[in-house]
């Protein structure tokens, strides 16, 4: 036996997959590193035009799955300029074909090369209790919550996730939506159990993922809520934690948009 593993490790052929899988690893680790210094480094701004059919076409894509009363044309328009914009940066990077296959795979290159600058650093004890003192009504016990949701029957997966992605960092106003106020108990009645424990222990002021409700599916985005007793640091630390990672990525992922943004803006019609 020892002598058969003998000549297997001396054989070449395994030396060689063995080093080509080290360079891999290497170089898909460096390589969206690089290409993000790429990305520092253009300067020449190109604007980037959406035309009114392109527009129109995405729009009815979602109504179709919507209330007629929610007005997405703002949130489809920025969603649009934003994959515009990636898209256009990959080009410059040459990661690009004219093909929508390539075009999917690509804008999630781009997401991995943004977040290539970002400081996978461990968060400190201090940091985390840094963060848990400013965002205290977050890690508090909600009484009542103000709101805006948008309703589903059905929903599939890949529906959820072109949604969520639509939906960000986009005012709930510009939808046209009605704020809607719920004390814990009206949400258990209405919603179920299941999707109430999900927005007791959700952040206000974001968008969040398609959450199964009695009747399907919600997309809610809290305004605001009343709290009773704020919950121990101790009690609520590994919450803390994902919160405060999920901020430094938002910050970074921000940041970086609104530099791509100067470089690429977008015309008007």
């Amino acid at each position: 036996m020892k002598t058969v593993i003998y000549y297997i490790l001396r054989e070449p052929l395994l030396h060689f997959l063995l080093l080509g899988s080290v360079l891999y690893l290497i170089y898909s680790t460096l390589q969206p590193q690089r290409q993000q210094k790429q990305l520092t480094t253009m300067q020449q701004p190109r604007s980037i035009h959406i035309s009114k059919e392109e527009l129109s076409l995405t729009q009815k894509q979602y109504e179709v799955l919507l209330d007629k009363n929610i007005d997405i044309k703002k949130a489809v328009q920025k969603e649009l300029y934003k994959k515009k914009v990636l898209l256009k940066a990959a080009e410059a990077l040459k990661l690009t074909q004219n093909d929508p296959t390539i075009e999917k795979i690509v804008l999630q290159k781009m997401y991995a090369i943004l977040n290539a600058k970002e400081k996978e650093s461990e968060p400190s004890e201090v940091e985390l209790e840094k963060f848990y003192k400013k965002h205290l009504k977050d890690y508090s016990k909600k009484e009542s919550l103000s709101l805006f949701h948008i309703h589903f029957d059905k929903l599939t997966k890949e529906q959820a996730k072109r949604f969520s992605q639509l939906l960000q960092n986009t005012n709930p106003k510009e939808l046209n939506l009605k704020k809607e106020q719920f004390s814990t108990d009206d949400l258990n009645k209405k919603f179920g159990k299941y999707f109430t424990q999900q927005l007791l222990i959700a952040p206000k002021g974001e968008w969040l993922n398609a959450i199964p409700s009695k009747d399907g599916f919600e997309f809610v985005y809290i305004n605001d809520y009343t709290t009773t007793q704020v919950y121990p640091f101790e009690d609520v630390e590994e919450r803390v934690y994902r919160d405060l990672k999920k901020a430094r990525k938002k910050e970074n992922l921000d940041k970086e948009f609104k530099r791509l943004y100067k470089l690429y803006p977008q015309q008007k019609e």
